[in-house]
């Protein structure tokens, strides 16, 4: 019975990489002439509905909360057709000439915050980072009255997504802390994913 088990678990998996598969290359065939008209994102929200499977996981889910906010008045202005087509951007890896250069980690899944805050928060680090090896990143985190946890979870405030990526966020695997993170927060936890490049800029406003 636990074969059958492990077997039905590798098949979603297996589903679930090809339909994100698949809304990589809508959304690569959607930006291609950096523009979107009413029927595109029509398109993109009725195909959306019917792949519950991607619309309801990280990243299929922001993609179609904001698709379904940009519909909501039956009016799409210039503002919303741009904020779309970034969404859309950010979610393949930038613009199509960027694309095959990127090894980020796709920004869709970043807050953003103005700053860090360090004292009484408690963070977690994943990937690899451009400041320094990840050991020194937690002290520098501890010195600021900070705490620093090694998995993710509901206490958790931040977690900060190392700066050089990793290789296996490439569209379908974004880190087990990642995707753990993104389910809490569709769960209406409010911690935070937030790029190195912000942590590290609030480290000079909270000397340690």
């Amino acid at each position: 019975m636990s074969n059958l088990f492990v077997r039905q678990g590798v098949a979603f998996k297996n589903d679930l990489n090809r339909s994100l598969g698949a809304l990589v290359g809508i959304a690569q065939g959607l930006v291609c002439d950096a523009h979107l008209n009413d029927s595109e994102i029509t398109f993109l929200n009725s195909w959306l509905n019917e792949n519950e499977n991607i619309s309801m996981s990280w990243p299929g889910d922001v993609v179609h909360a904001r698709v379904k906010n940009v519909l909501a008045d039956g009016v799409v202005s210039d503002d919303e057709r741009k904020y779309l087509l970034e969404t859309l951007q950010k979610l393949i890896g930038g613009t199509l000439e960027e694309l095959q250069q990127t090894t980020h980690v796709s920004e869709l899944m970043l807050d953003d915050v103005p700053s860090v805050n360090f004292s009484g928060h408690t963070f977690c680090l994943t990937g690899e980072f451009v400041f320094a090896p990840r050991s020194l990143c937690a002290e520098a985190i501890e010195r600021r009255g900070g705490k620093v946890a090694t998995a993710v979870s509901k206490k958790l405030n931040y977690l900060v997504v190392g700066g050089l990526g990793s290789p296996e966020w490439k569209h379908g695997s974004f880190g087990t802390k990642v995707e753990k993170a993104m389910a809490l927060k569709r769960a209406g936890a409010s911690l935070l994913v937030v790029h190195e490049d912000r942590w590290a800029n609030s480290l000079s406003s909270n000397p340690a």
